[in-house]
């Protein structure tokens, strides 16, 4: 069978041919054992699937090794095996991470992308990387992924004589299922990466370079399925000792999930424990924006995908800084405490930061034919932190939890060809001194030609009285395999604010973004080469420009698999009306810059990465940021990855409150450390180190006129005493899973962290020596979770 995506008229006519049906199977009748050996009498009788083509580089050309595929479904879920036939000499097996990207794969593998609605709407994709590492996503149209979401399926891979094998399972009860009759349909894509070639292989044939990608699964017939009730208990237990304050804590709670049909799902957690055993990345932050961290929690990933509004609300879609513009970011419930901290009282810094518990949490989200809906509440508990006086009398201080409410309705039609659907969604935020709401409509297209993806969302906010409004478009158009054109607009008034609950780095933003992409293949020495043309045009309400540039970047992928590209970029004239928070408005000049990267074949045993970027500060001089990355991977079991980055600055521009600047010379180093150890495809152990160290040396003082729109104009030292300052930052942890069951695990954690006090002046080796040995969070966590049910 050979797939590969097609013109509508063409479309129209295979519509109306009778799908395609998949054997179904008694699970009685079975008898897999989930090895990875293709070897059981039930796959006989299967019929066999290829038609993988190339997808990219994108010459749709027949793969050269073929893939063996089957699949069947019972009343428990679908079963997969594939045969991959290549050369045993390249086969490349490496065990990684359960939540390694698929787009960035390190072995060699296969996966399976389910359209769980049929018709395009939704989908769940798990992948098996040849040794048993295991990936997946959830997925909303056309190619918005989810990649911390999980699901609880299970496969394994083995190596044989044709070259390797994999075997997967893929429960109902992972995904959502429409109510329908004795008959449904699902789509299914496979996608396999041979990283020997460096290559990505699909069938049906659906690259990157076209628009069309989940409506364009091939679909089949399935009868007689209707999963029964589902009920789900994920109870934990687990036990935290900080090693700062000599305490331990304890804690037992639970997430609950029931499908009580097959579309609808009712989820909740009691005493919740949202202690990390993951670590966000170290930030060294001195802009007016706030820096966003993705969700990393499993009660809020599930499910969660009916509450994404607009593509740029999926941080991983949204190219540049700045991050998403969601109605709900999820961190906020359970963050940092609203507490006030009055004069005179001393608090650990790390008390202030430490999220807030919940008292619990309920969602739930489910489909009634074209209409998808969800709801989510949840409530914080009130906070209680030492402080200390200074006579070293302690205090407590206290600060009361918030209230969440969320609420979304979409209707979706794909009926006649293409998508349309229209969508609302509501938060509110409540707290004794916050009533936030916002309310948004969000409508979507996907034309019946598949060219046209047009994206919109009004939106409007209420904080204690102070209303704003906002609005978001996108198009992208895509006229031929390989040209895209893809246009942004964004306008948020002054008043607008949904940060409560949400996440958008500025309001008073009026924007119009333009971005051209060329993708080439079958070019002499090339597997491909992209172009790509980009003009940003960044306004405020008052029609000065905040963030303009024109950039010119082009990238070379070789025929060893080594990849470089290099970016002109051009920064216009602007304004800065948020680095002095409200002290007035400056000039920027004009500035120019270039980047570049060279990286070389992944599939090797040692690979590297070398970037270097040569730009020009704000107020002119220059800035240099290189940087050297090496990962060692000498076998399948483990991996040693360094990145290395320092930059140089000339003029670091600094507010020093009441509109006084300092222009610092600094300099910065950022290593990143982390190593793997693979007991076995279910048992990681992991070390990873991040350390953010920046040292800045005043250099010259400026003076912002708040009466007067002009470049800042210098100024004497203020003061005898130096602004001189240092950052040193640094996160470390050591971590051991075992994943007992999908979905369950045992994670054994330490955790290590510093923030160096700003007067920490020493080489940056005596630094570093410092930021270890002074740690302000030093915690040893132990946490079993255990998923029971269906």
């Amino acid at each position: 069978m050979v797939i590969s995506a097609v013109s509508f008229s063409s479309a129209q006519s295979i519509a109306q041919l009778p799908l395609p049906r998949i054997t179904q199977v008694e699970e009685g009748d079975i008898n897999i054992l989930l090895d990875g050996f293709v070897d059981e009498p039930a796959w006989q009788s299967i019929p066999v699937i290829d038609g993988m083509k190339i997808t990219d580089p994108d010459t749709l050309e027949d793969a050269p090794y073929r893939t063996d595929i089957r699949f069947f479904y019972t009343e428990r879920g679908m079963y997969f095996s594939m045969v991959n036939h290549q050369p045993a000499d390249s086969l490349i097996a490496r065990m990684t991470d359960r939540d390694a990207s698929p787009l960035l794969p390190v072995n060699d593998g296969i996966g399976v992308v389910i359209d769980a609605s049929g018709d395009g709407r939704y989908g769940y994709g798990v992948r098996l990387g040849l040794g048993d590492s295991m990936t997946d996503m959830s997925l909303l149209p056309e190619r918005q992924l989810n990649l911390q979401w999980d699901g609880a399926w299970d496969g394994r891979t083995q190596i044989i004589d044709e070259g390797w094998s994999a075997e997967i399972f893929v429960p109902w009860s992972m995904m959502p299922l429409p109510q329908a009759g004795n008959t449904r349909r699902i789509g299914l894509a496979f996608i396999r990466n041979v990283m020997e070639r460096g290559e990505l292989w699909g069938t049906p044939a659906l690259p990157r370079t076209e628009n069309v990608f989940l409506s364009g699964f091939q679909k089949y017939e399935l009868s007689e399925i209707e999963p029964r009730r589902q009920l789900t208990i994920y109870p934990f237990i687990s036990t935290d000792f900080d090693g700062v304050s000599h305490e331990a804590e304890n804690k037992i709670g639970t997430d609950l999930y029931w499908r009580p049909t097959t579309n609808t799902l009712l989820s909740g957690t009691l005493n919740p424990d949202f202690g990390t055993v993951e670590s966000d990345d170290v930030v060294v932050n001195l802009t007016a924006f706030e820096t966003f961290f993705p969700e990393k929690r499993t009660f809020f990933l599930e499910g969660q995908d009916v509450f994404n509004t607009s593509p740029r609300s999926i941080a991983q879609n949204v190219r540049g800084p700045g991050g998403p513009i969601t109605l709900l970011n999820t961190r906020r419930i359970g963050g940092a405490s609203r507490y006030s901290v009055p004069d005179g009282i001393g608090v650990r810094p790390t008390d202030l930061s430490q999220p807030t518990d919940l008292l619990g949490a309920v969602k739930f989200t489910g489909q009634n034919g074209n209409l998808r809906y969800g709801t989510l509440i949840a409530s914080e508990d009130d906070s209680e932190i030492r402080g200390t006086l200074s006579d070293g009398t302690r205090v407590n201080l206290q600060a009361t939890g918030s209230d969440y409410t969320v609420g979304r309705l979409l209707y979706e039609d794909t009926g006649s060809g293409g998508r349309r659907s229209i969508g609302w969604m509501g938060t509110n935020v409540s707290h004794p001194d916050i009533d936030s709401t916002v309310n948004a409509i969000d409508a979507h297209y996907f034309s019946a030609d598949q060219r046209w993806i047009v994206d919109g969302q009004f939106m409007h906010s209420d904080v204690n009285g102070e209303t704003g409004t906002g609005f978001l478009g996108d198009i992208s158009y895509i006229p031929r395999r390989g040209v895209q054109h893809i246009l942004t607009s964004t306008y948020i008034d002054d008043e607008f604010d949904m940060n409560d609950l949400g996440f958008i780095s500025r309001n008073s933003q009026m924007n119009l973004d333009y971005n051209l992409v060329l993708t080439e293949s079958n070019i002499p020495g090339l597997t491909s080469r992209m172009t790509m043309l980009t003009s940003v045009n960044k306004y405020n309400t008052e029609g000065d420009s905040v963030l303009s540039g024109q950039f010119v970047g082009r990238t070379w992928n070789y025929l060893n698999n080594d990849s470089f590209d290099v970016t002109l970029t051009y920064f216009p004239k602007r304004v800065d009306d948020r680095l002095g928070r409200g002290t007035g408005t400056f000039r920027i000049p004009e500035r120019f810059g270039v980047r570049s990267n060279y990286s070389t074949d992944p599939a090797k045993k040692v690979a590297w990465t070398l970037n270097l970027e040569a730009s020009q500060e704000d107020l002119g001089p220059k800035k240099i940021t290189s940087g050297l990355g090496i990962v060692w991977r000498p076998d399948d079991r483990f991996s040693f990855d360094l990145a290395l980055n320092y930059t140089d600055q000339e003029a670091l521009l600094v507010h020093q409150g009441n509109g006084n600047y300092t222009s610092f010379e600094a300099h910065q180093w950022a290593p990143k450390l982390q190593s793997n150890f693979f007991i076995s495809a279910k048992q990681q152990f992991r070390i990873s180190m991040q350390w953010n160290s920046l040292k800045a040396f005043e250099d010259r003082f400026w003076q912002v006129n708040p009466g007067r729109l002009k470049h800042l104009s210098p100024v004497a030292n203020p003061d005898n005493e130096p602004d001189d300052f240092v950052i040193s930052r640094l996160t470390f942890q050591a971590r051991y899973r075992w994943e007992i069951a999908p979905l369950s695990d045992l994670f054994i954690v330490y955790t290590r962290g510093s923030n160096l006090p700003s007067n920490s002046f020493s080489t940056f080796q005596d630094l570093f020596e410092q930021s270890w040995n002074d740690s302000i969070v030093d915690s040893f966590a132990i946490k079993l979770r255990y998923r029971f049910g269906s």
